[in-house]
């Protein structure tokens, strides 16, 4: 949380291009440009507005300033966090919206580091940027609904995607 230099930003994303690893941001600040090359942004609702100087309140305002955000520092994909309203994927020419999971929250504490974490793993496995953003988005369910930060099991995220009925019957009897 602010502790990299823009020189030590820059090295990394370097190396990381070369390597061929994608190189995903939860941006600090309002000046993006450091970040220009990430393959994938994740700021929330309000760092998006400030960085683009827009509202970006509505679905419409937000993809707009995400696709301005991805333009100018050349991002594959801009993931912006929403709170309860969900998540907007905007990318590889669309934009997806999908709702937060109803769920009671407890602490929304490490809720987007959650969210860089899961999307970070599923795009190691080759996920696409849907699939990664749908498991981010039930990975941060799980754990707004704890208490304090929170960490989140393979069993958790996978009970939270899918139905009780499609796993194991031994699993459904420790779910149920």
């Amino acid at each position: 949380k602010g502790t990299l230099t823009r020189r030590v930003i820059r090295a990394a994303s370097i190396a990381a291009r070369k390597a061929g690893k994608p190189i995903i941001v939860d941006p600090k600040g309002r000046d993006y440009s450091v970040y220009r090359g990430a393959t994938l942004i994740t700021p929330n609702r309000q760092e998006l507005a400030d960085a683009t100087h827009s509202t970006a309140v509505t679905d419409k305002e937000i993809v707009t300033a995400a696709t301005a955000l991805a333009r100018a520092i050349g991002a594959k994909a801009v993931l912006v966090t929403r709170s309860e309203a969900g998540m907007t994927l905007v990318g590889e020419g669309a934009a997806i919206h999908v709702p937060a999971y109803p769920v009671r929250v407890r602490d929304v504490s490490g809720a987007g580091d959650t969210v860089v974490a899961v999307l970070a793993a599923m795009l190691a496995m080759r996920a696409d940027f849907e699939s990664a953003m749908r498991a981010a988005n039930a990975a941060a369910a799980v754990v707004v609904g704890k208490r304090g930060t929170a960490t989140l099991s393979v069993a958790e995220l996978r009970s939270r995607i899918l139905p009780a009925a499609t796993l194991a019957p031994e699993e459904k009897i420790v779910f149920d």
